[in-house]
């Protein structure tokens, strides 16, 4: 697989970094940086907050409620 990103003009002096401890370490810059995403993916808490919209239910309903008879597989 293959990412490709865009790296702001003001960011550059991150890259070029990159570019001399890779070097200096004799390390492929994309293993450095999955390593360093995988780090920071594990300190952070993954939530996803859905959106609330209002609806036309009022209170609460069953799943046979919901969906009426039909086969769910």
């Amino acid at each position: 697989m293959q990412l490709n990103i865009y790296v702001p003009r003001d960011k550059e002096h991150l890259v070029l970094r990159l570019d001399e401890v890779a070097k200096a370490l004799g390390r492929p810059k994309n293993e450095m940086v999955l390593e360093a995403l995988e780090r920071f993916l594990a300190g952070t808490k993954s939530q996803v907050t859905l959106p609330v919209r209002k609806g036309k239910v009022i209170g609460r309903m069953s799943r046979e409620e919901i969906y009426g008879g039909r086969r769910l597989t």
